[in-house]
């Protein structure tokens, strides 16, 4: 399917019978600036429309081969060719058709015969109304963009706080850690330099106490160069930051 070219001229697509009236319509349409094409059925129309929707159809109630009422409700339900606009040129000024007319999507009703100027006016209308829903829908978008490119942001920004919050608890428990904990394993590795004096079961435990110590210096040393957000889920809802020593990865260090 073709799309229309936004900076060109509006394109209408005529679907008339009438050879004579397709005509005077045509040339004044193409007099102020329109594309415009013609067809005589309904089933050409379906086919130029499949291919490359106009901008506005102009659509003979009373056609050959059906009701142009009918393309009109075919039309305003298929998502492609929903937003077209459609004006339904016909004879019939009771009433009733006209309202089953803009009831099945019409966008304007035309009485034949109609004033030039009438027609242009109308068609202006249609075609102002597309434009600003055109341009309602790049607005839209627009900010559907701008709104993702915030998340994004805002996303960046929590995770550089984070990082930055972690690194300042580190700082704080290197600070209040370190020293005891250095006292801690300096006692502990003294006392198993001695393995004569001791009983076994102490020896043990004060070796499980030099490990621990180890460990926890470990992790005070990795929670200081913390360099992205390595959040794992804790508990459901419930994240925390993993600071177990990233996996090398598969071949790193490999000798060839």
């Amino acid at each position: 399917m073709t799309v229309a070219d936004p900076t060109g001229p509006d394109r209408i697509l005529l679907v008339e019978d009438d050879r004579l009236q397709a005509a005077v319509v045509t040339d004044l349409l193409a007099l102020h600036g329109y594309a415009v094409s013609t067809k005589q059925t309904l089933g050409e129309a379906r086919a130029v429309i499949r291919d490359a929707p106009p901008d506005l159809l102009l659509l003979d109630r009373i056609l050959p081969d059906g009701d142009g009422a009918d393309l009109c409700r075919e039309l305003k339900t298929e998502e492609a060719t929903r937003e077209l606009q459609i004006i339904i040129l016909t004879a019939r000024d009771r009433v009733e058709d006209r309202v089953e007319g803009l009831l099945g999507g019409a966008d304007d009703y035309i009485l034949k015969p109609f004033h030039p100027e009438e027609l242009l006016a109308r068609v202006h209308g249609c075609l102002r109304t597309l434009s600003l829903q055109r341009e309602l829908k790049g607005k839209a978008e627009e900010l559907a963009e701008k709104n993702q490119e915030l998340v994004e942001t805002q996303t960046r920004l929590i995770r550089a706080e984070r990082l930055a919050a972690i690194g300042e608890i580190g700082l704080a428990i290197r600070h209040e850690i370190n020293n005891p904990l250095g006292t801690i394993l300096g006692h502990a590795e003294l006392l198993l330099a001695q393995p004569e004096t001791l009983a076994p079961e102490v020896q043990k435990k004060l070796a499980a106490i030099s490990r621990a110590s180890l460990r926890i210096r470990d992790v005070v040393k990795r929670l200081e160069v913390i360099k992205d957000d390595r959040a794992v889920e804790y508990l459901p809802g419930v994240s925390m930051t993993n600071l177990r020593p990233a996996e090398p990865e598969q071949g790193q260090g490999e000798k060839g």
